[in-house]
């Protein structure tokens, strides 16, 4: 009888080897909650730190007075910080410039081309909070990232999308975006750049690259926690909210919101919040980091299959990040909350793709051999759209997650607009003052709710 092998899950991005994790986690406004003797009323409960969370406690204090939100509480239901898909990602950042045909064709022209918009004014607000704060995240936007298409469909999408990227362009003169950041490449060039002859187009992105989300995150929280009246309590698992005010932690402690709650939880809301209970789908991803590799075969970022396969090579040491292939999975991995183990079935598909999509990479005596692994828990939506804003019927309780496997160039605006919620501000005005979008009206949860909201349908996940 074979034997199954259990392979534990272990990120790189937050592994306690890693000097900036272990230093943090003994900051004295981090508090274990069985040990807290902290006044349990707060003004408002961030539940999650990762980047959503982590976020909005920034947002709140960046935008405001003290006076406005005297306490606020940062709530970790583990003993590490970001230690769900933010810091389990595959380090990649990039608007979803190649998904634009994608957007258009589900949601139509307005709401597709804006969204990805928003999603560039994301990447931008990102670097300059970085900056200004002098977060070091290794953010490296000068990469670029290619989307790569292995089949004509694959291909008449991506330029279906660098197509509505020009109309979009020329109708609008003011945004920020521009079209000197895209390049449609052919066989040819692929052959080129890739080392293969396997794709037979794509679309090259300038304006994107790479990050440690997790340093990214912590670089936030610190922050945070040098501002007054900003605590944070790790091992605190919420099992409900009693009333819209009262959190009921797994220890019996009772936590008290007098202004409001933020679910920044992603796939773990649906264990405690009944709303996203039928709109989020956990689905787990998987994703490695390879030893190291002499060459640098390519300066910028991949993806493959429509997204569904994605990677970068440090220019360091030559370590590959990869991650996808959930397909490989009988259920691709959906409603499966379970990150602490890896999928054999998805493994092997990691350890036969670059032989067989990046062949060049082997005749010249390379192998990728994987030498850490992890899996992390997405949050995909019932109709592909973030849920972000109040909850239905209750303007104390805010939902800020179900970003459908693509956090990293949502997020950080998304938190913004809901800080902006929180304080009764309007979270359009600034990007319409600016020329540029800082929120989407279909993000709102009230859209499953509100027949006079524009209906979109029902999706099935992939």
């Amino acid at each position: 009888m074979t034997q199954t092998i259990i392979r534990n899950s272990n990120p790189f991005w937050i592994d306690e080897k890693h000097d900036f994790i272990t230093s943090f986690l003994k900051h004295p406004r981090i508090i274990h909650a069985e040990l807290s003797t902290n006044n349990d009323e707060y003004d408002v409960v961030i539940i999650g730190t990762g980047l959503s969370g982590a976020a909005c406690a920034y947002w709140l204090r960046k935008l405001y007075p003290v006076e406005r939100f005297p306490r606020i509480l940062l709530l970790e239901k583990n003993a590490r910080l970001c230690s769900g898909a933010s810091g389990r990602n595959g380090g990649l950042l990039w608007p979803g410039y190649d998904y634009l045909a994608s957007y258009v064709e589900d949601f139509g022209y307005d709401i597709g081309c804006k969204w990805v918009e928003f999603q560039h004014e994301n990447l931008r607000s990102i670097v300059q909070v970085v900056k200004e704060n002098n977060i070091d995240c290794e953010i490296n936007l000068t990469r670029g990232n290619v989307a790569l298409a292995r089949t004509q469909e694959e291909l008449r999408s991506l330029i279906k999308s660098y197509e509505l990227m020009k109309d979009y362009l020329e109708k609008h003169s003011k945004t920020k975006m521009s079209l000197d950041n895209l390049e449609l490449w052919d066989h040819e060039k692929c052959k080129q750049m890739l080392h293969s002859d396997k794709f037979i187009g794509g679309l090259f992105m300038r304006e994107s690259g790479t990050i440690w989300s997790a340093k990214l995150v912590y670089g936030l929280l610190k922050y945070c926690l040098e501002q007054p009246g900003v605590d944070l309590i790790t091992n605190g698992k919420v099992i409900r909210i009693d009333n819209s005010k009262n959190i009921i932690l797994e220890n019996g402690r009772v936590i008290i919101a007098h202004h409001a709650i933020v679910h920044a939880t992603n796939a773990y809301s649906v264990e405690y919040l009944d709303f996203v209970r039928n709109k989020i789908i956990p689905t787990r991803g998987q994703c490695f980091r390879s030893k190291p590799i002499e060459t640098i075969f390519w300066p910028f970022g991949l993806s493959a299959h429509d997204g569904r396969e994605y990677y970068h090579q440090s220019p360091i040491d030559g370590r590959i990040i990869f991650g996808g292939c959930r397909w490989k999975s009988p259920d691709s991995e959906h409603n499966n909350q379970n990150d602490s183990e890896i999928n054999d079935l998805i493994r092997e598909e990691h350890e036969r793709f670059f032989s067989q999509w990046h062949p060049g990479i082997t005749t010249k005596n390379h192998t990728v051999e994987i030498e850490q692994e992890w899996t992390g828990i997405m949050a995909f939506t019932s109709d592909h759209l973030p849920l972000i804003g109040p909850l239905p019927d209750d303007n104390k309780q805010f939902l800020l997650c179900g970003y459908h496997g693509h956090g990293m160039p949502n997020a950080f605006l998304c938190a913004k607009a809901v800080a902006r919620m929180i304080a009764n501000d309007d979270p359009y005005k600034e990007g319409e003052e600016n020329n540029t979008i800082t929120f989407l009206k279909v993000f709102l949860p009230e859209r499953f709710t509100n027949p006079t909201m524009t209906q979109l349908p029902q999706k099935n996940s992939d």
